[in-house]
């Protein structure tokens, strides 16, 4: 074989390899934005990370007051009053009676006051407990909210870059195959 004929089968075998290493790297990018796909696809349908407290609102902060019982405690106290008043009149009673009959009618209006100034600060403590209660919980819901979400983040960064970096190896690994079979023939 001379020596023109010995350069024009190389120039075909080198023109040969070159097209088999353009295949393989076609190949290789094809799985590759397969898998790129995929990844993407995994990430755009998750499901999203919410804060389990958000909707939380302070049931504490709307407490009524016992009223009624208030009321009734007034009607109460007024009748016995009014009942102790009649017998002050029948028994002929002065007005020094009638005086201390208004005095504990004061008193015991005064107790009935004060009962409800306890409810309605008891009522506001509550609502204030709940409050702060309340927003202890949303910030941890919005702490572990963030906390998952970074760590999703920082595995589907990890797990993307290492497939990336698995089919970047394996086709520097098939190149190098091929070019040692090539180097291996000649």
């Amino acid at each position: 074989m001379g020596r023109e004929a010995q350069n024009t089968a190389l120039i075909k075998q080198e023109n040969a390899e070159k097209a088999e290493q353009e295949r393989m790297k076609a190949d290789f990018d094809k799985a590759r934005l397969i898998k790129e796909r995929q990844m993407n696809n995994l990430l755009k349908n998750r499901q999203a990370i919410v804060n389990p407290y958000s909707g939380l609102t302070n049931e504490m902060a709307n407490l009524g007051v016992a009223n009624k019982a208030a009321e009734f405690q007034a009607e109460q106290s007024d009748i016995a009053l009014a009942n102790t008043l009649d017998t002050m009149r029948a028994s002929g009673a002065g007005a020094g009676g009638a005086t201390a009959l208004a005095q504990a009618a004061l008193q015991s209006k005064k107790g009935i006051a004060a009962s409800l100034q306890q409810q309605e600060a008891a009522n506001q403590k509550a609502a204030a407990q709940g409050a702060q209660d309340l927003a202890k919980m949303k910030a941890t819901g919005e702490q572990q909210r963030f906390a998952a979400q970074e760590a999703r983040d920082n595995a589907d960064i990890n797990r993307a870059s290492s497939q990336l970096d698995a089919l970047d190896r394996q086709f520097e690994s098939s190149m190098d195959a091929f070019t040692n079979a090539g180097i291996d023939g000649v």
